[in-house]
């Protein structure tokens, strides 16, 4: 009962705001590096509740038209892909999350929003190998992740993620990135940074001490 109370509360507030930012912001970096007429790509992390997603291939089919292909990866159960692939007009696929590292697919872009850290930040060894494999899978590699600056904008991106994902069961973690923790994350990995995005505004002005932009950045990541 508290789960739907939350979850409609949430819908209320924030609705799709957060979604439709986020999405113009992959789609402004899916057209200033690829150059072809076709996009292929990898979601890692979806979502139970995928709106991301739907709203950035409805806006691509605007520049690509049909010639889109999505793979979408999470814990997902049978009843949940079933629910989920029963679209039929959308090019996207919606597959367990252990299906990943057999896929031989190559992409154009992979995606990674607000997930590394869910994965804990401490797991070193498990974010790089995920790394490595989405960046021999795809030519760039989009990573949206949370930044902290201290004790204060630590406990209010804890109380962002836990109304998030209290619906799914997701575990919160204590700690999240600095720019220093991640950028030397990303120098153990075989990939480089090609753009550093900062202070992205994906809430609205009435909720103030959520909507401050330097909780978020993104970084694009090519193989080196």
């Amino acid at each position: 009962m508290i789960k739907i109370l939350l979850k409609k509360l949430r819908n209320i507030i924030i609705g799709d705001f957060r979604s439709k930012k986020l999405a113009n912001l992959v789609i402004k970096k899916i057209i200033k590096y690829n150059k072809k007429k076709n996009i292929r790509i990898l979601d890692y992390g979806s979502g139970f509740q995928p709106v991301l997603i739907f709203i950035i291939y409805e806006k691509l089919t605007k520049i690509y038209k049909k010639n889109i292909i999505i793979d979408c990866y999470d814990f997902y159960s049978f009843k949940q892909l079933s629910k989920l692939n029963s679209h039929k007009k959308l090019n996207i696929s919606f597959k367990k999350i252990s299906l990943v590292k057999r896929n031989q697919t190559k992409y154009d872009f992979a995606l990674v929003n607000d997930v590394i850290h869910h994965m804990g930040i401490q797991n070193e060894k498990l974010i790089i190998n995920l790394l490595n494999d989405l960046l021999t899978k795809s030519k760039i590699v989009f990573v949206k992740d949370h930044f902290q600056q201290g004790f204060f904008s630590n406990t209010i991106i804890r109380i962002m993620d836990f109304l998030g994902n209290y619906f799914n069961d997701v575990s919160v973690p204590t700690t999240y990135y600095s720019k220093k923790s991640f950028e030397n994350l990303i120098k153990k990995t075989d990939g480089k940074i090609i753009e550093k995005i900062f202070e992205i505004k994906l809430y609205p002005d009435y909720l103030p001490l959520v909507s401050n932009p330097k909780f978020n950045f993104a970084y694009l990541i090519k193989r080196k």
